[in-house]
């Protein structure tokens, strides 16, 4: 369990630190990751990055509840701005550029692997949400409002795909090189006189608002709760805020993170194959093994019925280093690819390691659920099944969590109908 929540914890933090665009300014180098950040950013970009930083840090401090109208303002400005951003380009360049009449030059299964290793990485941005996704769900007016997630979540990704493939291709006519970075586009408009610094202006608040107000709630809040399970004593969500934002923004150097596509997407992959199989394992004992019945009061005992041995699940251990494992050479690999692409990977492993690497996630998914549940099937945890889920409506002094509904209650079918706000109230 504790596992489990170091390695959410870990993505969630880095996943806050790509958030980042830009650097900052006040530090003194007294070591050698800050003469790095020193010594490669500029000193604008280091005095935004520090003033971002700063005005985001007391946002984190206020109730998602009481920021309806920042998260509004997000779900109109980033779409607006995003189209706006390839319409100008697609207009400037005369075009979409080449990038669909292009010809592969790759062909059987090399193209097979570049293409699931692509899948790899655009799966491995959301690998840390399909591990907290309860964090955002259990505000839900209903128990089934997850399920548009299924159809929904897919197109949104294929949408913003299409932009930014389009926007990257036109720039590439306009500029004579491609800018995967749409802060890179605004930086060129800000060149181009009062219009161009105006549309920068502009622009560059959009995104600002929301990149704060991803922070707030897929990462510091996400972060924080895993946190207060780790440390109640001593965190609750405001600190667990603070430590994600200290973390995320300045401990792991995000700027080494986003300083190519190359090391964004390699970086990307990599935390995926942790998270893929948490993910995985999650998945299978809700449905498979549990079959959609817990008992939520004893989530919360640590000598519980989920206590298991020595507060362990062994299979979901077990399951977790068979799916992991298999991919450590091919993260080695790409971990150690050098920045000048002409220059030998000092990483050596074979073809093959290197093929499984390309779809780790889905091998890390698919082997956790398979391992997972025929372990649960073969060494049954019978401690931790319940025929009923137990919700704890009421607290009865010195009974099991077990004893306290011997069935599912006509009123907890709906359990998940519930304000949002009497819900969300717990992180104010």
């Amino acid at each position: 369990m504790y596992y489990d929540y170091d390695h959410r914890n870990l993505a969630i933090v880095c996943q806050y630190s790509e958030s980042h665009p830009c650097e900052s300014r006040y530090l003194h180098a007294r070591n050698d990751q800050v003469s790095i950040f020193f010594n490669q950013m500029k000193f604008s970009n280091r005095n935004s990055y520090l003033l971002f930083w700063l005005i985001q840090l007391p946002l984190l401090l206020i109730p998602p509840t009481k920021l309806r109208y920042l998260f509004a303002t997000k779900l109109i400005a980033a779409p607006i701005t995003a189209l706006a951003t390839m319409g100008w380009c697609v207009h400037k360049a005369g075009g979409s550029g080449k990038i669909f009449s292009l010809k592969p030059t790759v062909s059987a299964s090399t193209k097979a692997y570049l293409w699931l290793s692509c899948m790899s990485s655009v799966t491995g941005s959301w690998s840390t949400l399909a591990c907290n996704i309860p964090d955002f769900s259990r505000y839900a007016r209903t128990s089934r409002g997850q399920y548009i997630q299924l159809p929904v979540l897919p197109m949104i990704f294929t949408a913003c795909a299409v932009v930014g493939i389009v926007t990257t291709s036109a720039t590439g006519v306009i500029y004579g090189k491609l800018l995967w970075n749409p802060l890179d586009i605004i930086s060129k408009w800000s060149e181009m006189g009062h219009g161009g610094r105006a549309a920068a202006f502009f622009a560059a608040t959009s995104w600002y608002i929301a990149q704060v107000g991803t922070n707030i709630t897929a990462n510091s809040i996400s972060a924080a709760n895993d946190l207060t399970v780790l440390f109640p004593r001593y965190v609750n969500i405001e600190r667990g805020c603070i430590i994600a934002a200290i973390i995320g923004g300045w401990v792991i150097v995000p700027w080494k993170i986003l300083s190519s596509a190359e090391t964004f997407l390699a970086f990307m992959g990599g935390y995926a194959v942790f998270l893929a199989p948490i993910a995985g394992i999650l998945a299978s004992d809700f449905w498979l093994v549990k079959k959609q019945h817990i008992d939520v009061p004893a989530l919360y005992n640590p000598d519980g019925r989920y206590h298991y041995w020595n507060g362990i699940n062994w299979r979901a251990f077990l399951a977790l280093i068979v799916a992991v494992a298999p991919n450590l050479p091919g993260l080695g690999y790409s971990i150690g690819s050098p920045a000048d692409p002409t220059q030998p990977n000092p990483v050596h492993i074979s073809a093959g390691a290197r093929n499984l690497y390309s779809f780790g996630w889905l091998f890390g998914f698919v082997t956790s659920i398979f391992v997972y549940t025929v372990l649960s099937l073969i060494f049954p945890a019978r401690e931790s099944e319940v025929k009923h889920t137990v919700y704890g409506h009421e607290v009865v002094e010195g009974m099991p969590s077990d004893e306290e509904s011997a069935g599912v209650r006509e009123h907890e079918k709906g359990f998940g109908d519930v304000e949002e706000k009497k819900v969300m109230g717990d992180l104010s």
